[in-house]
């Protein structure tokens, strides 16, 4: 029985795992049936094994979408930084070029200064290449000037020569060494395809020239010296002169020209010799020994004089004696003489004033300012300033008299020659004569001068002029000076040749002399 029990229950596990792989095989079979048929000869083991590895990848590409999206992202990624890489290896290659190519020490191609290419070459070669070029026209500039044993050297610097050739070289050299590696490697570009040209500027001063010229021309000119007169003996009338000297002149625009154009020609070291002239005096001492003594001389009559009268005419007589007038000089009268004062030993005499005949301190020294007046034109000096009197002189005709008064008053007249002149004045021996005398270099060619003067009109006498004194009796009427006649006069300076011949004549001055009626004096 138990036998028959335990077939029992392996026919029921028999039964059960038959049903089950009934039911596999109706699932298979639906299954294939949807497929299409495999081919024949395979073998059903082969083909359950590639159902299995066809279901495996079917489940890993349902399991794995997302790999493909990250792929092409790796793949961009990779191809970016190989593309970076390849990029960031040019540029540092490139920047390796630009590198060595701005890190050369010397100038960059293209470079040039005064038309050399100095593209290759170093700072110092170049600023001692040109620096010796620099020297050797500096020596160009120089000259020497010499005059006999003197001599001057001019050199560029007395000049003020300049250059800015370091400067030119300096900034050349700078040319792509500012910026940074690229922006001096584009600079160094564009310069060695369009080149860079610098040019030096040099000179000198040309007026510094002209101011040492000036003062060397200066230096070596001087006047002549004329002989002249230095002294005079009143007493033995007698001269006494200088030695004259020559003179020395170089033309100061000539030596600049020549020294400028010596200069300019580019030959250096050269030698100019100034020509110096001799310049020769206008007056030898020989010649002035000839032609200086007395020029001439003026007299007037002191006849009817009386002591006080001739005592003032003496003093200033005295005054006068020796005085010397300078060449350009202006003589005053009443400058020389001065102011007439019994301080000084003037007396009372006879002069005029307002017309009529008077004492005054001094009367009486019109007639050496008149005797003076008559020597001065005869010396053929200038008149400057001559007044006649109210009333004419007997001592001299109409036109021909130089009335004085202080300080009113005055006689003057400029030396107008080129020598000192001087005046010797006095009186006779028997005191009738005024006598002046003018020294220096005489009239040439034996000329000499008179003063000649006529009378050209006569005026008739004015009315009557009464002066009214209670000095006399009421009515009593006296007599002060009688009624008289005036004139009007003109004085002519004659030129008369060696033999006394007139040569020309000219006015000298007019002269009025005022007519008037008598003078009386009535008591009141």
């Amino acid at each position: 029985m138990p036998q028959s029990g335990k077939d029992t229950v392996k026919k029921k596990s028999t039964a059960k795992t038959a049903a089950k792989s009934k039911a596999k095989t109706t699932a298979k079979a639906k299954t294939s049936a949807k497929r299409p048929a495999k081919k024949a000869g395979s073998r059903g083991s082969a083909g359950a094994g590639k159902r299995r590895a066809s279901q495996k990848r079917r489940k890993s590409s349902k399991s794995a979408w997302w790999s493909w999206p990250v792929t092409i992202i790796m793949l961009f990624i990779l191809t970016f930084v190989g593309l970076f890489v390849s990029k960031e290896m040019k540029n540092y290659e490139d920047f390796k070029v630009m590198r060595e190519t701005v890190s050369f020490e010397g100038f960059y191609p293209g470079v040039s200064i005064e038309g050399v290419d100095v593209s290759g070459r170093s700072l110092n070669e170049v600023l001692t290449s040109l620096g010796d070029h620099e020297k050797n026209l500096r020596n160009q500039i120089s000259l020497t000037l010499v005059c006999g044993s003197q001599s001057w050297k001019i050199t560029p610097d007395d000049l003020d020569y300049q250059t800015d050739y370091v400067e030119v070289v300096s900034s050349a050299y700078q040319l792509g060494r500012e910026g940074s590696v690229r922006e001096r490697f584009e600079s160094i570009r564009r310069m060695k395809q369009n080149n860079a040209s610098y040019s030096i500027t040099r000179g000198y001063d040309i007026s510094l020239l002209r101011l040492i010229t000036d003062q060397i021309a200066d230096e070596l000119s001087w006047d002549a010296v004329n002989a002249t007169v230095i002294d005079f003996d009143v007493d033995t009338k007698e001269f006494t002169f200088t030695n004259e000297s020559d003179g020395r002149y170089v033309d100061a625009d000539q030596l600049y020209r020549d020294a400028l154009s010596m200069i300019q020609s580019g030959v250096g070291g050269q030698t100019l010799v100034i020509a110096q002239e001799t310049v020769e005096p206008t007056y030898y001492r020989r010649d002035l020994e000839k032609s200086f003594g007395q020029i001439t001389e003026a007299r007037t009559s002191t006849s009817g004089s009386n002591n006080n009268r001739i005592n003032n005419i003496e003093l200033a007589l005295k005054t006068l004696n020796g005085t010397c007038i300078e060449p350009g000089e202006t003589f005053s009268f009443n400058g020389v003489v001065g102011q007439r004062t019994k301080d000084r030993g003037y007396k009372m005499a006879g002069a005029f004033a307002d017309g009529l005949v008077t004492e005054e301190l001094g009367g009486g020294i019109c007639q050496v300012s008149t005797t003076l007046f008559n020597a001065v034109v005869k010396a053929n000096l200038e008149i400057v300033e001559r007044q006649p009197h109210s009333r004419p002189i007997g001592y001299v005709d109409e036109g021909k008299d130089a009335a004085v008064s202080w300080p009113s008053q005055d006689f003057k007249f400029t030396n107008n020659t080129e020598h000192p002149v001087y005046l010797v004045a006095g009186m006779s021996e028997t005191k009738n004569r005024c006598i002046i005398s003018v020294y220096g270099q005489q009239l040439p060619d034996g000329m000499s001068i008179v003063v000649e003067a006529e009378t050209t009109e006569v005026l008739e006498p004015e009315e009557d002029r009464y002066i009214y004194t209670s000095s006399l009796p009421t009515g009593y009427k006296e007599l002060v000076e009688a009624a008289r006649e005036g004139y009007r006069a003109v004085a002519y300076k004659v030129y008369l040749d060696a033999n006394g011949d007139e040569i020309r004549r000219e006015v000298l001055c007019y002269s009025t002399y005022a007519a008037a009626g008598a003078v009386y004096k009535v008591g009141q």
